[in-house]
């Protein structure tokens, strides 16, 4: 039998190696095809040819930014003749031949290796990639690229609308023929913006003193309430830390922990709470350390914290800072679409094949980070931390250390490890000698194209360099750049983010992506006035918070329309609020506060093991994601290369990649969560103690549960359903025989985890 087993495998072996064999000619030929393409061909039309060939200028009726039109040509006929040379109009204007009637560029002629390149693609059949099926756009127009523009706001005829941002939504509204649904009641609105600026819903206190305030700045008083929380710093940081891919473990093969990772998390809370304007923001966590030398001392921990955001990076390998390369590429993968819209990554190895980003650009940019001292956390066969900075400044460094020998000297049995080492440190990042790297050949930093990057910013961005001073990284320089120069950008993807999280959808429908590859603006001129007013406003991020929640837009109610629903199934146009589902860390947290055990105190660094017990290895990996704790979610030790259960289970962000947007997904595991966990059924027995304590009257009861689960006062049917479900769960009890004192407690148990497993506790309206 086992000799049979063996002759079958052969046989199957040798099968699939045939078809390989006949297979791979024509994948890699077509690979091939592709890969010339992309990077020969692509970039030469859209530099050179698109711009008065392409879909905003046809000269000569003739556009080159598809095959399709390619092969129709213009009014002297077809463009080109695929595999024929002498009859390619193309190929005599591109050569610029003696006779040709049309030399083309006109002004500067192709290079001879374009020309080259072109003539070889048009003689092999001027093949198109099957999956590059959109139109190839113009290096040099681009709305995301271009400079904000003033809006004008227009004028609503039907009177709906008062301010810009429902000026600027209903435009679009009345010329599809939508109208808006009512506005939302004042329980759902209360418990939206609860939940949206805090993650928390509002206590029955709460509910009744807003729905008693019948002033018109009812509201407007709850966001400002909701701004001034800290619970707000850690719901929104929350989003940051999700671009930024945070982790409290490195992602080295052997996933080292890091213990100092929450203070940048901290950091992030603090700003939000603050209400730091963006553009310091971002200067702080590109160059913190370097501001931190002329801040005060007070400043200077926290400065060079924020640098976390750098230092965040996954490490690679099992070595000391092995592959610097991949570290610095993870860094660009996540401040290119996080800050900048840009997927910049993708010009590593070639010239982007969509955007128009060049490997030089990708270098430039890459030199900022090269001139940088990443810390180490420590990794299979290098166990310890190394380069972490320093929490205090060299000068109070210095202090120390002499304060600490004279005392040490005054003590003759005293050990003279330096007292430096005793110093606090962080995960963030410090200055190393700064340089301009060689473009790598494919990627590979042993191999050099021997051409030089200038440290600075994509050329399409802004051909201008950056000054960067004698002896400077240019870290300091990218982060005033970008708020300064290229803050078209920044402020358009950040307005553009903020959006998105209160309304569930982006008017980018790629947040971070604005390139060619991404999705244009459902709304371009919301986009820019909102970008022009978070500038305007110091870029505080709380002022747009306030902007879009006292909007219209925002307080309509999300009930259907039929007639809208057949126009804009999608609800495009905004006509209503779209219901959203709570959270995995706003479900946790609710949970948590309903039972009586959320703890609303920072909680401070993880329960690591210690150091010296730490023998991790790429087949022992560290895995303790489970560290229990009844604080808020955004606290919970998160790994790198291993999921929290929970918060994978409802969608939490994966702390590998910069997430732009979580996943929505539903599945039977989540019900089966709110019906039967054990975090579920303690929480749900805690409300219940805190039910029976508030009041001996059934009904009471009823009525406080259905204000904190849900927002609002129980329906009559709903008293009345509620009331026959316990009656009849202690007589169900009390048939089986348990004791009478845990028959309500029980019942009512029961019914809370009904109310947790509704739908109307899940989401918010």
């Amino acid at each position: 039998m086992l000799v049979r087993f063996f002759e079958i495998a052969l046989f199957l072996a040798f099968l699939a190696f045939v078809v390989f064999l006949r297979a791979a000619p024509c994948s890699g030929a077509n690979e091939a095809d592709d890969a010339f393409f992309e990077t020969r061909i692509r970039p030469v039309l859209a530099s050179s040819c698109i711009e008065c060939h392409g879909p905003k200028k046809a000269s000569g009726g003739l556009r080159l930014d598809s095959r399709a039109a390619i092969l129709q040509g213009g009014d002297s006929g077809s463009a080109i003749e695929p595999g024929n040379l002498d009859t390619s109009l193309l190929v005599r204007a591109i050569r610029r031949d003696v006779d040709a009637e049309i030399k083309m560029p006109p002004e500067k002629p192709l290079s001879k290796q374009a020309v080259e390149d072109l003539t070889r693609w048009i003689e092999a059949g001027a093949k198109w990639p099957e999956s590059f099926t959109a139109p190839i756009a113009s290096d040099n127009r681009h709305w995301a690229f271009e400079p904000l523009k003033s809006v004008a706001i227009p004028e609503d005829p039907t009177g709906w609308s008062k301010q810009p941002i429902d000026r600027l939504i209903a435009v679009a509204r009345m010329e599809s023929g939508l109208n808006p649904v009512p506005p939302a009641s004042k329980q759902s609105l209360l418990r939206r913006a609860y939940f949206d600026l805090i993650g928390l819903p509002p206590s029955p206190e709460q509910v009744d003193a807003f729905l008693a305030d019948n002033s018109p700045i009812a509201f407007e008083k709850i966001v400002d309430e909701l701004l001034s929380s800290p619970r707000y710093g850690e719901r929104w940081a929350r989003h940051w830390l999700d671009l930024v891919r945070y982790a409290d473990t490195a992602g080295d093969n052997s996933d080292y922990p890091i213990p100092q990772a929450y203070l940048y998390r901290d950091y992030v809370i603090d700003a939000y709470n603050a209400d730091l304007p963006y553009d310091r923001f971002l200067h702080e966590q590109l160059a913190g350390d370097l501001i931190a030398k002329d801040a005060s001392e007070t400043d200077y921990a926290r400065l060079v914290i924020a640098t976390g955001f750098i230092a965040q990076s996954k490490r690679i390998g099992t070595r000391e800072l092995e592959d610097m390369h991949l570290i610095i590429e993870d860094t660009l993968s996540t401040l290119g679409p996080a800050i900048m819209g840009l997927s910049i990554r993708c010009a590593r190895c070639h010239d982007h094949k969509f955007d128009p980003l060049t490997m030089e650009d990708y270098y430039g940019m890459y030199g900022f980070f090269a001139s940088t001292q990443y810390p180490f956390a420590g990794a299979e066969e290098v166990r310890k931390q190394t380069k972490f900075a320093p929490l205090i400044s060299p000068k109070q460094a210095s202090e120390k250390q002499a304060s600490e020998k004279q005392a040490s000297e005054k003590l003759a049995n005293v050990d003279k490890a330096d007292s430096v080492s005793a110093v606090a440190t962080a995960y963030a990042v410090g200055e190393l000698q700064p340089v301009d790297v060689p473009i790598q050949t494919n990627g590979n930093p042993h191999t050099s194209s021997g051409v030089t990057a200038r440290r600075g910013v994509p050329k399409i961005l802004d051909d201008r360099p950056l000054e960067i001073p004698t002896g400077a990284g240019g870290r300091l320089e990218l982060a005033h750049w970008l708020t300064g120069r290229g803050s078209f950008l920044t402020a358009r993807v950040m307005a553009n983010r903020i959006w998105q999280n209160h309304f569930g959808k982006s008017i980018v429908p790629t947040p971070s992506d604005f390139g060619f590859r991404g999705t244009p603006p459902t709304h371009p001129d919301l986009l820019e006035w909102l970008a022009n007013e978070f500038v305007a406003s110091g870029w505080s991020v709380k002022s747009l918070h306030r902007k879009i929640m006292l909007s219209k837009t925002y307080q309509l109610s999300t009930q259907g329309d039929p007639h809208n629903s057949q126009v804009d199934s999608g609800n495009a146009l905004y006509w209503r609020f779209d219901r959203r589902r709570l959270d995995a860390e706003s479900l946790r947290d609710t949970l948590l506060m309903l039972g009586g055990s959320l703890d609303l105190n920072r909680p401070g660094p993880h329960p690591f093991p210690e150091p010296s017990k730490w023998r991790y290895t790429a087949h022992h990996q560290f895995n303790d994601v489970c560290y229990p704790s009844d604080h808020r979610s955004v606290y919970l030790m998160v790994q790198r290369l291993h999921a929290h259960p929970y918060l994978s289970l409802f969608n939490g962000a994966d702390a590998s990649l910069s997430t732009p947007m979580r996943d929505n997904s539903i599945v039977s595991t989540q019900a089966l969560f709110l019906l039967n966990n054990s975090l579920v059924h303690e929480k749900a027995t805690g409300f219940a103690v805190k039910l029976l304590d508030h009041s001996s009257v059934t009904n009471d009861r009823i009525e406080s549960a259905y204000l904190r689960v849900f927002g609002r006062r129980p329906t009559e049917v709903e008293f009345a359903k509620c009331s026959t479900f316990i009656d009849q769960y202690v007589r169900s009890l009390e048939a089986e025989g348990v004791a009478a004192d845990s028959r309500e407690r029980e019942a009512w148990s029961s019914l809370i985890r009904a109310l947790f497993a509704s739908n109307e506790f899940f989401y918010v309206d």
